[in-house]
């Protein structure tokens, strides 16, 4: 799944000389030697990573391999579309960045490299995210390593909560609604809320979802089934409908993702808090500079377990080895490195924004974030993906499962009639060409 990405160095707050501390474990020369003079071409999307931490991870590499790497940037738009194309070819890219839920679309074609052999080696001996790693595991077998995550949490103005009484985040979310309440109640306007959430926001409702004990989907015997239909699930969307309709506006329940930017109605003051990853966090202080040392974050607590932090969806991307690649090896060694400890930590979370990989190094870089940022790294704790299907694509382009949510918060179906309509369609899509 795409996120929305920084184009500024120091996401994190950091100076940007770490990006050149990652060329520690370079190998021998007798290592390199069989790659010297090889060309490795990768695709990067749009701001994944920025300049400093490319030049950083193209050094890395050369002094690793002998080898030079090619990052070719390319779009979101149509990537899909080019990205088929060109692992069609006798001449594709050798590496490709593939959002993390769009894996299982090229897996299913047979583009993608099976290295599920190397996984223990990719992930270091760690756990990779279940967010990332899921969604890159088709019928067993591994297709793509996990390149970068961003969980959400809750993103709040630290200001406005004080002017309410409130002096510290919640721990629950008994404590959350009440806090929401003492925001609504101090700030009248009509056009004001304490929380801004559409009722499109699939991201969020799933959340609610997975934390009522509910599944979207599970896959048996080569065919995937509907989980939305259970109680457990109707009860999360119910629980999230109930959430959205009382702290959001009345025109956010049928509202687009991203219009009116969530970000830019935070950032003018027309509510307290959104939902989002830590890229929103840096956006809105970017883009409202005057809010700097008045925005803070939190995970999203648990409506059904106290004390808790409900699951969150963790978006980002993974990295897939070409089929049709002439240079196996040295692919596999770049997507080594880019999983890598000093890569990870110094390049992509530090300088980059993102949230390591593994549990492990969340767990050991966590202490060294922004506090403000922390709730980001501990969110992607609890993580859930989407099925592992080919088909998952076609319900995020066709946008049935915005309608999934929508139509529940707008009322213009019940919480039942939306979970069968779009378990219907969710089930065809998933099992088409299976």
């Amino acid at each position: 799944m795409r996120m929305r990405h920084l184009t500024a160095a120091g996401a994190l707050g950091l100076a940007a000389a770490v990006a050149l501390t990652a060329c520690s474990g370079s190998q021998s020369s007798s290592s390199t030697s069989s790659e010297k003079g090889k060309t490795l071409t990768v695709w990067l999307m749009q701001n994944t990573v920025t300049p400093a931490s490319q030049t950083a991870i193209e050094k890395q590499f050369a002094t690793e391999t002998g080898a030079t790497l090619k990052i070719e940037t390319q779009q979101w738009d149509n990537i899909n579309t080019k990205m088929t194309t060109a692992l069609a070819t006798n001449t594709p890219p050798d590496v490709v960045e593939i959002g993390n839920t769009d894996v299982p679309l090229f897996a299913a074609t047979g583009a993608l490299t099976d290295i599920t052999k190397d996984k223990s080696k990719l992930s270091n001996g760690g756990t990779f995210l279940t967010g990332l790693a899921a969604p890159a595991t088709v019928n067993g077998k591994l297709y793509a390593a996990p390149f970068y995550g961003g969980a959400r949490g809750v993103i709040y103005n630290t200001a406005t909560w004080a002017a309410a009484g409130i002096t510290a985040p919640p721990t629950t979310y008994a404590e959350f609604t009440a806090d929401l309440d003492k925001v609504a109640a101090k700030n009248t306007s009509a056009d004001f809320s304490p929380i801004y959430v559409t009722g499109t926001y699939w991201y969020g409702g799933f959340s609610f979802v997975a934390d009522a004990g509910g599944t979207i989907a599970t896959e048996k015997g080569g065919k995937w089934t509907s989980g939305l239909t259970s109680p457990a699930a109707q009860k999360g969307l119910e629980e999230f409908k109930e959430f959205q309709n009382k702290y959001s506006t009345t025109a956010s329940r049928t509202a687009p993702l991203d219009t009116p930017d969530p970000n830019a109605v935070f950032g003018t003051g027309k509510t307290s808090a959104i939902l989002g990853n830590a890229n929103s966090l840096t956006s809105i202080l970017t883009s409202y500079p005057a809010l700097k040392g008045k925005v803070s974050s939190f995970v999203l607590p648990s409506p059904n377990h106290p004390g808790e932090a409900a699951p969150t969806y963790v978006g980002g991307s993974d990295l897939g080895i070409a089929a049709k690649s002439k240079n196996q090896d040295l692919a596999l060694k770049f997507v080594e490195m880019i999983d890598s400890k000093s890569v990870q930590i110094d390049q992509l979370t530090k300088l980059d924004g993102h949230s390591p990989v593994t549990q492990q190094l969340i767990n050991e870089v966590t202490p060294s974030i922004d506090p403000d940022q922390q709730a980001f790294f501990k969110a992607a704790d609890k993580s859930f993906s989407t099925p592992a299907a080919p088909g998952w694509a076609t319900i995020e382009s066709d946008q049935t499962v915005l309608s999934y949510f929508s139509q529940a918060a707008a009322g213009t179906s019940s919480v039942s009639q939306s979970a069968q309509s779009f378990s219907a369609h969710l089930v065809k899509a998933l099992n088409a060409n299976q």
